[in-house]
């Protein structure tokens, strides 16, 4: 039994050299062949009018290029977007010690760090300064790091007053470097 399924198996891999350029109907299979669908072809690196019918039809409804959904870069676009949404949030909850203001604002603030990571390690050879610091690379990298220090700033200094304006200029900083590229 093992013999006759290594020669199954080996059969099965010479399908493909079975392959015609054009459709053959009634030499080679038979009526088997009943619609286009079933019938091998060669691959082709060029486009011409001999590719079946069913591959024309579905080569036009797909995109040539689909975007994957997690990537580095939605990672880091989202770590963003998520820091200035928990500072929006901070701000609209009430101020109660150990509160919702507090854990939104240490949320904003966690959430800030994460990006300037991700910029450190995925996309470090996009900041280059021998364009100067105009450069919306460049621009964007150290608005959102300001904006993230104003975060922890914030933090840091919390229960005591002149937080609020740390948390508002780094909030203000991230949603301006982040616009940039978004």
């Amino acid at each position: 039994m093992r013999y006759w399924m290594i020669v199954v198996l080996s059969l099965c891999g010479t399908l493909p050299a079975f392959a015609q350029d054009e459709l053959v109907t009634g030499s080679l299979w038979g009526n088997y062949a009943l619609d286009n669908s079933a019938t091998l072809y060669l691959a082709s690196a060029e486009g011409d009018a001999k590719a079946s019918p069913a591959a024309a039809t579905t080569k036009s409804d797909k995109p040539a290029y689909e975007e994957r959904y997690f990537t580095a870069n939605t990672v880091h676009k989202y770590l963003g977007i998520g820091s200035i949404a928990a500072a929006g949030a901070t701000l609209l909850a009430p101020k109660e010690e150990d509160g919702a203001h507090e854990a939104l604002a240490r949320t904003a603030a966690g959430l800030g760090v994460r990006p300037v990571i991700t910029r450190l390690l995925f996309h470090w050879d996009d900041f280059d300064l021998s364009n100067g610091v105009s450069d919306p690379d460049n621009l964007h990298a150290t608005l959102t790091t300001l904006g993230t220090l104003g975060y922890l700033v914030a933090v840091s200094e919390a229960p005591d007053s002149g937080h609020a304006g740390f948390g508002g200029v780094g909030a203000i900083a991230m949603a301006v470097g982040i616009k940039m590229n978004w």
